[in-house]
Formats: C-alpha cells, structure tokens, sequence
C-alpha cells in the first residue's frame, strides 16, 4: 500500500525529467559526435584498401583484366583510374567526371568535383598515373528528390555536416593516413526542422505521465478524492492549451509536425503535432468524464442533460476538426494509393479514429449511466436524440458545419438504443466499429473529392496559362553557351546573307531534345538591321520591334531573358533574347521565338536534372489527362485518355469563373474556358465502387484495430468484449484469420515477386526492342564509315537527338575505348552527373567477354535506372562504337506505374482480406454452432427435469456426438424418474414418520389427562368438576396441535394446483404489510420501479409466499430490538426483482443449506414447510428466490420473477 503512494511521484519525475531533456538537450538526437569520431577510423581504412589495390594496379602494367569486381569498389565509395599521357585508359567508375589530372596536383589530398567532394590519392611510374578517389560527400549543382547533399553511407553522417577547410579551425579535424590534413567536420548546426520521432514519441509520453501523475495524486488526498475526475478533466484542457501557448519543449516545436505548412486550422490547432495533442488531451478528458458520470446522483435529472449537452457539443466540434484537418493541410488522405501516403498521413488518420472512439465511448457511458434512474431508456435516448439535432441544426446554420458529417452520431444513439446491454458482444461491437469507418471513409472520400477538385481548378489555370517554368528554366543556362559560340560571333556580321544556314546551325546545335517541343525561329539584329511587317508592308527597326514585344507584355517570368508572349491570333509562344558579341565592340540581338508545336507529346525533361524549386513549380499532371483546344480544335494533349480531334458540340455550360464539368467513358472531365478562342480541359479517372469499398475497408481494419488495443487498455465500453482463448468457435475464427492473413502475405509476396520479374522482362525486352530499333537507324547513317571521328561530331549529335526524338529514349554513344562520342542529353554529362567514360562493367562485358548486349540496372545518387548496351558494327562488321539507352526520363513513368500496380494489389489483398475475415467468423460460428448448442444443453441440463432433445440431420461427427447426447438424455430422464420415484416414497416415509411423532406428542398428555381424569371420577373428589374443566382444556389445545399439523400437512400437499394470472404484487405486498404492521416492528416498502408489478402467477400463492416471509422476518427479530423489515423493489431488462430485508438474528452458518428443506425449522413449533412451500410457489412463477445472511445483523431474501 506504501509502494502505491509513491507511483503518482514516480510518473511527475519521470514525466517532468524528459521534457527537461528534450528542451536542454535536444542536440543529443541530431549529434553525430560518435560517427565523427569514427570517421578517421573508416577513411583510413579505405585509404588502406586504395592503396592496396593501387599497388595491384602497378603490377599489372597495361593488362588491367583482373579487375572485374567493379561494383564492389562502387558501394565503398572507392573509384580507380589509370592515366597515360592524361587520357584515362582504366577506370572503375562511370558516375564520377574527372575533367584534368591537373587538378591533382599532390599525392594526396581533397578535391571538390562537379558531383562532390574526395579524397585523391595519387601514385606514379614511367609508363601510367595510379589515381585513387574516396567520396567523401556528394555535392550536387541541382538539388532534387534524386540529388540531394549527402556523406557516402559508410560514414553514417548526417547531411547537415559541413567540411571545412582550415586546419585552425575548431573543428573535428580529419587526418589522412600519412598524417596530413584534409578537412574539418563542423557539426555546430543542426536542422531541428527535420522530423525525430523519437522526439515526438518521447514528449507525448512525458505528457501523458503527468496526466497520471494528477489523476492518481488527487485520488490519494482524502479531500481531493471524490474531485480526482473533475481536476484531471481540468488539467488536461490547461496543460495542452500551455504546451502550445509556450511551445514547449521549444526545439520541439521547431519539427515539421508542428509546422503551419503542413496543417494549420486555427489557434486552438495551429499544427499537425497540436492536432496529434489535442485529440490524445481529448481522449483523457472524454475517460475523466465518463468517471466523474459514474458518481453523478442518478436521481437528478439535471446532471444527465448536462452531460447530453456535453456530448453533442463535442461530437460538432469533432466533425468540425475532421473536416479541417483534410481542407486546412497539404496532406494526402488517399488510402486508394497507401503507397503514396506519408507518415503525417497516417497520423491525421490516426487522430481522426481516436476522436471518433473518444465521442463513442462517451455517449455509450453517459446511456448506461443515465438510463432506468432519472429518465427510462425510452426517454433518455429520445432527449439525447433531440438535443443531438438541435445541436446538428445549429452547427450547420451557425458554425456552417456540414450535417451530412456531424449527424452520425445520432445514428451511434440509435444503435445504443437498440443494444440496451452494457456487455456489449462482438457482434455489437463490429456494427459499431463498421458505423465509425463508415462515417470516416465518407467524410474523407466528400472532402478530399472537393478539395482535389479546387486543385484541379488551379492546376487547370496554371495550364491554361501556357507558360513553362522549365523552358524559362533551362534557357538560362543555355543562353549562356548560344553567347560563347565562336561560331556566332564569326559569321554573326553577315548574318542575314547567311541566314538559312545560320538558323539551321543554332536550331540543330542548341534547340534539340526538350526544346524540339517548340517550333524555332531565329533573328540576329543589329542597330541598323530593319524588318518589312507581312501584309502592312511597314519597315520597322528590328531590334526595336521585338524590344516592344517583350515590353509590351510586362509579366512576371523567373528569367528576365525569356518573355511569355500571347498574342490576338491566339497563338502562345516564348521569346527568348540573347547578345552576340561581334568583331570588335559591336554587339548584336538574337532573338530566338519559341512556338509551341501543334499536338507535341515529348518526352519532356527528366526531374533528374530539375532543382526542386524548378519541380515544384512546373505542373504535375500524375494520374490526369489534358488537352488544349483552340477555336474548336485540339492542339495538345497528354495523359491515358483519347480526347476528340475537335469539339463536336459545343453545348458547354461554363459557370462565371468559366468552369464547366462533365464524365464520360470513366473519367471526370474539368473544362475551363481560358478565352473566346481556347479551351483547355482536366481529365481524371472517376473513382468506382471498388475504391470507395477498399476505402471503407482500410479504415475499418485501422478502427478496428485501434479500438481493441483501446478494449484492452481501458476496458471501455462498447470495445469491451471478452475473448477467451478457450473458446472452440474463438480458436476457429483465430486459426481460419491468422492462416487467411498468412496466405495473403505469401500470396502477396509471390505475386509481387512475379510480377516485378515480369515487370523487369518487359523493361528489358522493350529496351532492347528500342536498342535494335537505333541501331539499325544508326547503320543506316553511320553504317559506311570506318570509324566515327571528331569530323563526324556535329553529324553524329543531330542524329542522336532526332532518333531521341523519335524513340523516346536518351542515347549515347562511345567509341571502341570507352569514352563518349555523342549524347542526346549533354547536360547529363555537363552537370557531372555521370562522366564521359562508359560504365566499366558494360564496357568489360562487350569488349572482353565480347557479348552482343550488355542490360543491367546504374545509378546515379538514389535513383537506379536500366541502361542497355550494345557494340554498333558498321557494314563490315567492325565494331566501331558502343550505343547506350540510358532510362533517364523513363525512370518517373515506370515507377508511377510500378507503384500504381502495387497500390492495386494492396487494395485487393486488404479488401479480399477483410472479406475473408469475414466470412472465416460467420464460418466458424457456422461450424461452431453445434457445439455451443451442445454446451447450453449440457448446461442447462437438469436431473429430474425435462431436457430438450437435440434435432440434427447430419450423420457427421457432429451428428454421431448428439446422437450420444440424445441417449444420455433419455436414460438420464429414466434415471431420474426411478430416482424421483425413490426419492418421494422416502420423502413420504420420512414425512409419515415426522407427522406420526408430531401426532405422538400431544397424544400422551392426552392419554394421561383421561387416565388422571378416570382416577378422579372413580375417587369423586369435590373439584371433580373443576379436574373435568381444566383436563377438557388440555385435551382442546392438544387437539387444536393436531389439527395445525394436520392443516399444515394439507396446505403443502395442495401447492402444485396453482392458477396462473396476471398479478399485482405492489398490492399483494400492501396488503401483507398492512396485515403484520405493529408498533414493535416497522415495515417499509421501498417503490424503485415507475410501473405496476405485473407477474404470472397465483394471487393466494404469492399472498401465502409474502405472509410467510414477512412473518418468518418478525419471528427472527429478537425480542430486545425494535423491528425493521425492508420490501425493495427494482428491475432489469426483463425481471422485476425484491428483496425482503430484516434486523433480525440471522441464520447459522451450518443451517443455510437446510432452509428451504421440508420439514426442517429453526423454530420451537411449527413443522418447516413454510419456506419448503415459498420455494415451491416462486418457482411454479417461474421464478427463483435466493438469501444472504449474516448473523446477529439480518438476513434479505431475493425474489426474481419474469415480466409479463
């Protein structure tokens, strides 16, 4: 009991110890002081290894075939080369660019590459240079979701790590092996904006300890005990309300969960991780709640529509919440796609179930509290429904909460209402858990539909708008390179009479791959350079005239050199200016118009090479579908669906903001009317049957689950079914849903085993489809030449790029040594994302192993690619170069569609999942059902009365054991029979021998009154008639004694002749209180039901039973005690019960088992048949009386009898 006392202080020190450590040493979940420590030890042992493998190197001279294993040395973040004469003529890595070896001017030392920084250890003879390079951090000039700065994983440090390069820095200092200086690790800074959960985990657990700590300290102070609900309910409003006024613990609050950019619904929920504490605060208050209902006075009725009130003021606010969490944040609550769901996801959802579970188990307490004290059943779930509308009404006109949302739990009260129990079943409880999902999957499916459909509202503008964040983009950097052209600036002077072929040099050189989406054309100004405008016949100033264009548009562009430009002809189109410098200081204008192309469907250009900035805001079709119509006809499309080449019948509805919405042939289309001439239209598969029943089944496996861990903590109703283990049909169910589930997972895994083999194979034999398909392009281009030299350069790069075009892949092509020719995609290459070396085990297999084609999967940073290799023979058969299709742009395309696969399996397996779960538990009770009958059989199986037989057709083993029961039924019944016979002859002998001796005692002094009477007549004594008198009085009262037993004896023969009706025991009660009332003994009859007590039974029976009992209570006060008799009244579902309450000396221990025996009495006089015979008169009701004793204090009788 001490222990005990002490718990409350236990969980306040625990509770108050951790949210100290998270506000004072928060740096202790984001530190990498020990992997810091351990860096030297991991780079020294790579260097060990480099310099290992660099002697075998040197061994080698200039046969190198030893060294195969290349990707062993990849995933230590360890590369080699050989150099002769500057040229690389070994390598073991294609990712990392090494421009110059003059770069590597020391033995060793840190150097900073286009794709990060290393560490070169560099080694010389006559012939080669050994060159060993250890990545160290990877340092990206584009930062996207594939490249992002990061340490090679061996050293396990965080990105946030900066290197310094000052030996007198601070720092953690980084020594090579020889024992020179290399960098420094700086770990001051830390991003305590990034999500630890552990954080997050650790502080709700603190929260919930000091929640304890003053529900259990306030029930163990005496004067705080009875409020111990009220001052727990209290506290956990103030304390969340602190926590989130004063943002502690503060770096906390710094995390992404509780950033407003994630969720954000007003100052009460100003962040997920807010929203996370509110519902858990809510929770807590909900369980103080239903405690502090349980020592209400149930009397007053009051209390109960307070608490009415209460209730559906929190169930509008819950829906209000729910509502807000999916309108109010950036998180996507689609479970038709779980694989795209993120960790706040999952969170949000959780939150919503536990407020739902909050709201349930509430109402259920404040029904069963409430109901058959102030109001009956009736009444209160009447009350509680009306009040629940009104508050319904009052949401949605005042507070503009949707009905349709809020009103659930008036259909909660309806099924509370129906299930009138308080041990709820399974069954119950599944109906329940099946609203609660119901409720939530239609609130999700309403709400993210309007929502989605908002985005798709602005995503159709921002299309309608036709301008290309990318191409303003990437032309930055191209301008860059048109202005360092040599070739411009020498023939830029006589532009004009070379014009044909100057446009067709700047549009093959610089306008290819992503920019082959547009039509290009091309004019090269200078001050005095004029232009004749088509069909005016006015001469302007050149420069001035596209000057004025770009003027005139003023918009906003995020590369001033490239204007947005719309014009009256309705056609969209980009100019883009550039300066040429020319010989001299004279300069010239190039301006470069971009028009889009009529029905374009390129590639478009990979995220690989887009910063994350550029990927934000370009536009993100996903699963959509688009098309561009204008003056009725189409002039772009992309996505699944097959739009019309024109509009057929333009009958389209637009609203004011222009929108107009249909669906036709499964998609739901969005259409927006830009202008009078163009019309662009958003088209999106309409979710089916199977996606909102997958929906409904995710969320009720979640609840259901949620809820029985709830059960099991908190025992709270209506998630308080009892499982036993024992149970037959339990175990069933159990075997049939774990062997269910574990065939799904199995099955699960061998079909996305399959299929991913499946989904490889079709990658393969499609990149190698395309592989043949640019090889045989390529010989017919290139198939004459002996070898494809520099000469061939500029031939060979506009090939690549209209093949590119063609086939819709990246090519690159290398020559028989390995290194690049040409590439349809140079900025690859150009931003040092992979170098200008082929891959070394592509280049090991086709030249050493002389295989026909090389396919296998390459990375670069986090994304893997497949990339296809094969040697290009020209018409004689000589291999003179290496052609490579790299999946660069096809990567997002096939993991969307891996990705949307997998999502569909998933939904199928949960749906089939939770079906079969279904049916296993219907199965079972099935298979079951015999048993348990054959259980409440047994049960109610009786000796000496009448027991059903079983009725079952089937010859199974189910059959063969009812068969078994049915006989022992029946030779039961014959044994009982023979034995009720025997019993009675007994009985009858026993009585005969009571009533004989009862008869013998007054007989004797009978007997002896006659004989002393005889002496006396024979004697004639003067009192001779005074001994007649008082010997003829003797004789009356011995023969008033026989005739007692003699009624007594009669009465309990009579009792199986009883006529049932239908009686008022209020008033049979009355009248027996009324009989027996006297001064020395005090009767009461306690009323608890608002109703008449109306009983089948016999009204002299019952009358016989109560005045027995009643009299039997007077007979066992004591004579030195006042009487006090209690009749009470109540009743249950369908029993009215009584008890019969007195102060008398109670009944011995060792007599309770013979009271209702006949013929046994705790009494001087009397034969015992008067509770033998109560007994007999309740059970032919059918009812049943027991009693509690306790000696010297009292003893009650409990009556139960059925309603009518």
């Amino acid at each position: 009991m001490k222990k005990q006392r002490y718990i409350p202080f236990i969980y306040l020190i625990i509770g108050v110890v951790i949210l100290l450590f998270l506000e004072l040493f928060p740096h202790l979940f984001y530190s990498t002081s020990f992997n810091i420590k351990a860096f030297n030890a991991v780079l020294h042992q790579k260097e060990t290894i480099a310099l290992n493998k660099l002697n075998e190197l040197k061994s080698e001279q200039d046969n190198f075939s030893s060294f195969k294993n290349f990707n062993s040395f990849e995933e230590q973040g360890i590369s080699f080369y050989v150099l002769k004469d500057d040229n690389i003529v070994f390598w073991t890595s294609a990712t990392t660019p090494i421009d110059s070896l003059s770069k590597f001017s020391d033995d060793e030392g840190i150097i900073h590459l286009k794709n990060g920084w290393y560490h070169y250890i560099k080694s010389k003879n006559k012939q080669h240079t050994y060159l060993a390079l250890i990545l160290i951090k990877h340092q990206y000039s584009i930062s996207n979701n594939y490249l992002s700065p990061s340490f090679h994983k061996s050293f396990n440090l965080h990105s946030d790590i900066e290197l310094l390069f000052h030996e007198d820095s601070e720092a953690h200092k980084i020594y090579s092996l020889k024992g020179k200086f290399l960098f420094a690790l700086n770990e001051l800074q830390f991003n305590y904006k990034s999500s630890n959960w552990i954080m997050v985990l650790l502080f709700l657990s603190a929260y919930v300890l000091l929640i304890l700590f003053v529900y259990y300290f306030s029930q163990q102070v005496n004067s705080l005990k009875k409020y111990n609900a009220i001052i727990a309910a209290i506290y956990v409003a103030l304390s969340y309300f602190l926590f989130t006024f004063y943002s502690f613990p503060t770096t906390l609050y710094l995390q992404k969960i509780f950033s407003p950019s994630v969720y954000a619904h007003s100052a009460i929920l100003p962040s997920l991780g807010n929203f996370l504490l509110a519902a858990i605060t809510l929770f807590a208050f909900c369980l103080f709640l239903i405690k502090l209902i349980k020592i209400q006075p149930k009397k007053n009725k009051l209390y109960p529509l307070l608490y009415l009130i209460l209730t559906s003021t929190i169930s509008l606010v819950i829906s209000n919440w729910f509502v807000g969490l999916i309108n109010n944040s950036n998180i996507n609550f689609d479970v038709n796609y779980i694989l795209e769901l993120s960790a706040f996801s999952f969170i949000g959802i959780f939150i919503v179930i536990l407020l739902f579970i909050s709201i349930v188990v509430l109402i259920k307490a404040t029904i069963d509290s409430f109901r058959n004290t102030s109001f009956t059943h009736n009444q209160l779930v009447s009350i509680y429904w009306c009040i629940g509308l009104i508050t319904v009404i009052i949401g949605d006109f005042l507070f503009q909460i949707d009905w349709t949302i809020s009103s659930w739990f008036l259909i909660l009260i309806l099924i509370f209402s129906a299930f009138k129990t308080k041990k709820y079943s399974l069954y119950q409880s599944t109906v329940v858990i099946a609203l609660i999902a119901l409720s939530i999957s239609y609130g999700f499916i309403k709400y993210n539909g309007e929502k989605n459909e908002t985005t798709k509202v602005s995503l159709l503008k921002k299309l309608a708008q036709e301008k290309d964040p990318v191409t303003e983009y990437l032309y930055e950097n191209l301008k860059l390179k048109i202005e360092a052209d040599t070739v411009l600036t020498n023939w830029a002077g006589n532009y004009w009479e070379n014009k044909n072929e100057l446009d067709k040099y700047i549009i093959d050189k610089y306008f290819n791959g992503y920019w082959s989406k547009y039509d290009v054309n091309t004019y090269l100004c200078q001050n005095e350079d004029t232009l004749i405008i088509e069909g005016e016949n006015v001469q302007v100033s050149c420069i001035d005239f596209f000057n004025e264009k770009i003027e005139a548009e003023n918009n906003f562009s995020a590369n001033k050199d490239i204007t947005f430009l719309y014009s009256g002809e309705n056609i969209s189109s980009y100019l883009a200016k550039a300066t040429i410098k020319l010989n001299g200081s004279l300069i010239a204008n190039l301006f470069i118009e971009l028009l889009p192309k009529v029905l374009s469907n390129t590639e478009g250009y990979p995220e690989l090479l887009l910063n994350k900035k550029e990927i934000d805001i370009s536009v993100n079709l996903n699963k959509q579908s688009f098309a561009k119509y204008k003056q009725g006809q189409l002039t772009n499309h992309v996505g699944r669906f097959n739009y019309n080449t024109s509009i057929v019948d333009n009958n389209f509805r637009f609203n004011d903001d222009g929108i107009f919405v249909t669906e036709s042939e499964g998609f739901h289309h969005l259409y927006y009317q830009s202008n009078k001439n163009t019309i662009v239209v958003l088209s999106s598969p309409i979710k089916t049957l199977f996606n909102h029943v997958t929906t409904f089944s995710y969320f009720f496996l979640l609840t259901g689950f949620i809820a029985l861990l709830i059960g099991l903590l908190f025992n709270l109703a209506p998630f308080n079914w009892q499982i036993t283990s024992t149970s037959f049909s339990t175990k069933v169910q159990l075997f049939v849903t774990i062997s269910t589930f574990i065939s799904f997972l199995l099955f699960g895994w061998g079909t996305s085993y399959y299929i991913k083999q499946q989904y490889s194979d079709k990658n393969i034999k499609s990149i190698k489809e395309k592989v043949q398909s640019v090889l045989i392009e390529l010989e017919n281009s290139f198939g004459n030449e002996e070898k494809l030299g520099t000469n061939l350069t500029e031939f060979i790069n506009y090939q690549l790029i209209k093949f590119s075009n063609i086939f819709y892949v990246d090519i690159n092509l290398y020559d028989i040594k390995g290194n690049l020719i040409s590439t349809s995609r140079p900025e690859i290459i150009e931003r040092g994302l992979i170098s200008d070396k082929i891959n070394p085990d592509a280049y090991y297999a086709l030249n050493n192993e002389k295989k026909s084609v090389f396919i296998h999967d390459e990375t670069i940073s986090s994304l893997n690619y497949l990339s296809a290799y094969v040697p290009f023979r020209n018409k004689k058969n000589k291999i003179i170069a290496y052609l490579n299709l790299p999946y660069f742009s096809k990567q997002n395309e096939l993991e969307t569609e891996f990705s949307s696969f997998f999502t569909t399996l998933i939904n199928s397996y949960t749906l089939l999942f939770l079906i079969s779960a279904i049916i296993a538990f219907v199965f079972a009770n099935y298979i079951s059902e015999p048993v348990r009958l054959i259980k409440e059989k047994i049960s109610a199986l009786q000796f000496g009365k009448t027991n059903d037989l079983i009725d079952w057709q089937s010859n199974d083993e189910i059959g063969s054991l009812v068969h078994e029961y049915n006989n022992k039924v029946l030779e039961l019944e014959k044994s009982a029979n023979l034995l009720a016979k025997s019993e009675r002859e007994s009985a009858w002998r026993e009585m005969a021998k009571q009533v004989a001796h009862e008869i013998k005692n007054p007989l004797t002094p009978m007997k002896l009154s006659i004989q002393h009477l005889e002496r006396s007549i024979t004697d004639n004594p003067d009192d001779v008639a005074e001994r007649v008198k008082r010997t003829a009085k003797t004789l009356i009262e011995q023969i008033d004694t026989l005739t007692n037993i003699a009624n007594e004896f009669s009465n309990f023969a009579k009792m199986p002749t009883a006529k049932q009706e239908k009686v008022n025991l209020s008033e049979i009660i009355e009248t027996c209180i009324d009989l027996y009332q006297d001064k020395k003994t005090t009767i009461s009859y306690i009323n608890n039901i608002n109703q008449a007590i109306i009983v089948n039974a016999d009204k002299d029976q019952m009358n016989r039973a109560f005045s027995n009992l009643i009299k039997n209570a007077i007979q066992a006060i004591p004579l030195d005690r006042d009487g006090v008799i209690e009749i009470i009244s109540t009743e249950n579902t369908n029993i009215f019960k009584l008890e019969i309450k007195d102060n008398g000396k109670g009944i011995p221990e060792d007599e309770q088992g013979k009271i209702f025996t006949p013929n046994f009495t705790t009494k001087s006089t009397g034969m015992g048949l008067g509770l033998a015979m109560v007994k007999n008169i309740i059970e032919n009701a059918n009812g049943t009386i027991t009693f509690n004793t306790i000696e010297n204090v009292g003893t009650s009788f409990f009556i139960e009898l059925p309603k009518v």
